[in-house]
């Protein structure tokens, strides 16, 4: 029987059942598809050693007592992924396909700055490579995904790419991995990595620093600006990140967005008739300060998402991942002074905000930072943490997955 507590379900550095090696200093996604848990790890700032020198790879989990498996690895130029499952219900012109298709979409930086989207398919474990660009530069995707357009029912896949701009797909059973990109961006000429996207009043957004962009929906559609940070962003910070939306206190709908680096806030940006109107939803800073007798001088929050999770007593909290370091030394990204807990914040339902942290058996390692939190895909009462941050240093099988009952994670047991 599964301990009632956080229990250590994956670390980097074991070999799976079949001998292949698993790991990763990072724990960027975790993701269900086909009834699975699958993880996205990376390998930034490894020093392996004498272990193999693997890329990021997908795992997979097929059962809450199994045993993990590699399901893809990229090569090590490939150090870091975007992991997604995405189901299309329209094709290209907008009509309804005869079923619905679940397709698992992994998107991996590149040395050689290729940008591409990696296609599995379910009924023969292959992974078919789509290619949307090439760069001088290295190249990266942090964000996908999709989104049916309200004038011409079309669905796209959208993948934020660096440094080559927005580009979208469509379903096409025809294409190589099913899915026919356009050739042309949609948005470009931005210098910094598309962190999230988020559909807000049938709008796509997305949030590129320092601004927001909303997507006009049509045969000929564009991007537009709809918020821009009204203060200098330091160079390292990523923006904003982990875009959701919320009902909004005033009616409708309103995002809600956690702002990086040493004035990190999380923020509600609400549609009005003057644009968008920013509000200050919490002062992450100021809360930890509370939390732990001394202000950080940096923070991350929402690393990739704000996971929702159903409170038991009814009612839909958001759970994102929190570091923070005391360092002040902001010019570069932090190295040192990060707390070495693994913190997430819960955000309940009426805006108030608890910080929490993964409780594992004394002694261990530093777990650095919650990347990723997913509710389980096999029985809905469980839920799973994923993490680790190098923070610009070297670091060896740091990755690891955690898993706790929903109650004991949202702090009811």
């Amino acid at each position: 029987m599964r301990e009632r507590g956080f229990q250590r379900v994956y670390q980097a550095g074991t070999r799976d059942v079949s001998g292949r090696y698993l790991g990763g200093t990072e724990l960027m996604h975790l993701v269900t598809h086909a009834g699975r848990l699958y993880a996205a790890t990376s390998v930034m700032w490894d020093r392996p050693g004498d272990d193999p020198a693997v890329g990021s790879q997908v795992l997979v989990l097929d059962a809450p007592d199994g045993a993990w498996r590699v399901a893809h690895e990229f090569e090590p130029r490939n150090w870091r992924m975007s992991l997604v499952s995405v189901t299309f219900t329209r094709d290209g012109r907008g009509h309804a396909l005869p079923a619905p298709v679940s397709m698992l979409l992994a998107a991996p930086s590149d040395g050689q700055g290729l940008s591409t989207v990696h296609a599995l398919d379910d009924s023969t474990g292959t992974w078919t490579r789509m290619t949307l660009a090439k760069s001088h530069r290295t190249a990266s995707i942090r964000s996908l995904y999709l989104h049916r357009d309200t004038v011409t029912g079309c669905e796209r896949l959208f993948a934020g790419t660096l440094t080559n701009g927005v580009y979208s797909g469509v379903y096409d059973e025809s294409a190589p991995g099913r899915i026919r990109w356009d050739e042309a961006p949609e948005l470009s000429g931005y210098a910094a990595r598309p962190m999230a996207f988020a559909v807000c009043d049938g709008a796509l957004h997305v949030a590129i620093k320092p601004h927001l962009y909303r997507r006009v929906d049509g045969e000929a559609p564009r991007w537009e600006k709809v918020y821009t940070l009204p203060e200098e962003v330091t160079r390292i910070s990523s923006g904003l990140r982990g875009l959701t939306t919320i009902p909004s206190p005033s009616g409708g709908e309103c995002l809600l967005a956690a702002l990086e680096g040493d004035h990190a806030r999380i923020l509600r940006l609400e549609p009005d008739d003057a644009g968008y109107r920013a509000t200050l939803d919490l002062d992450v800073l100021g809360f930890l300060e509370e939390r732990c007798g001394r202000r950080p001088g940096y923070a991350i929050a929402a690393y990739d998402d704000m996971t929702p999770v159903a409170r038991p007593g009814g009612g839909t909290a958001l759970l994102l991942g929190v570091a923070a370091t005391f360092s002040d030394a902001l010019d570069t990204h932090p190295k040192d002074g990060w707390e070495p807990e693994a913190w997430y914040l819960i955000r309940h339902p009426e805006g108030r905000y608890e910080a929490r942290h993964i409780v594992a058996p004394a002694p261990h390692p530093p777990l650095g930072a919650t990347r990723t939190i997913l509710v389980s895909p096999f029985d809905g009462q469980t839920l799973y943490f994923g993490g680790y941050d190098p923070h610009a240093t070297p670091a060896h099988n740091t990755a690891w997955v955690f898993s706790a009952p929903r109650d004991v994670a949202l702090g009811g047991g």
